[in-house]
């Protein structure tokens, strides 16, 4: 739906002080609502880029009447990046069956807690003081997905796992955490990277958890992620790895 509020290009109920994110990345918005209801009336999960509060709202707002036309409503639909968000919009992620997919160390890593880096200071204070809500979401009941964005951010998971906890920039931890009030538990955001994204594929009977009949997708840690500080999870070594039952690494100790 839309860029991105550092450049200028995402979509905003406001301008950004620049003047600009006021418009949609698509040239027609009513014919993106036309085509999620046409792919929801059709079995299709969607997948929508909405970084601005505007281009969140129309999303969630497609979804909504597509949903009113019928389909079936089984077919889940979620939207990426979610980077600032009004309060009357939270609600409707839960309501909706909308999966809210979010990327924590972009605010770690691409904005500061005194709100003087380039996407604060476009938001200006009310809007970026609603940062990556990411426990707003989840008290509201929605579905909350953590991912990283890559190849835009660093990849490896245990880093948005300990972003989601610790709201710092990862390169010095040292640093003041922007928007603590929206961080996750360890628990929460461990969901956010198993169990969710198995919710969000539509394969939570077969995947995500560790059961019976489950595909044996699973990584063994050196340390607890729940109960390891937050800072020290990126370090902790990764000691094997299989997918769907196959080991595809194994640490020389083991």
């Amino acid at each position: 739906m839309d860029g991105t509020i550092d450049n200028g290009t995402a979509w905003l109920e406001r301008p950004d002080h620049h003047g600009e994110s006021t418009h949609a990345f698509w040239p027609d918005p009513e014919a993106y609502t036309g085509i999620v209801g046409a792919l929801h009336r059709a079995g299709v999960p969607t997948a929508t880029h909405a970084i601005g509060d505007a281009a969140v709202r129309h999303a969630l707002d497609a979804v909504e009447k597509a949903r009113a036309t019928g389909g079936d409503p089984a077919v889940r639909h979620r939207i990426e990046h979610i980077e600032t968000v009004p309060d009357d919009t939270l609600g409707r992620f839960a309501a909706l069956g909308v999966t809210a997919s979010m990327q924590p160390t972009h605010c770690c890593d691409f904005t500061r807690a005194d709100h003087t880096d380039n996407w604060s200071r476009r938001l200006g204070e009310e809007r970026a003081g609603r940062a990556w809500r990411c426990r707003d979401l989840v008290d509201s009941g929605a579905t909350v997905v953590l991912g990283s964005d890559w190849p835009i951010a660093p990849f490896p998971p245990l880093g948005v796992l300990a972003g989601a906890v610790h709201r710092r920039p990862t390169r010095d931890l040292t640093q003041p955490p922007h928007g603590p009030g929206q961080a996750l538990t360890a628990l929460e955001a461990l969901r956010g990277l198993t169990t969710g994204p198995a919710y969000a594929a539509g394969e939570e009977r077969t995947a995500g958890r560790l059961a019976p009949g489950h595909r044996a997708d699973l990584t063994v840690l050196a340390a607890d992620p729940l109960t390891t500080p937050a800072a020290e999870l990126p370090d902790v070594p990764v000691l094997l790895t299989a997918v769907d039952g196959r080991v595809t690494h194994r640490a020389p100790r083991l």
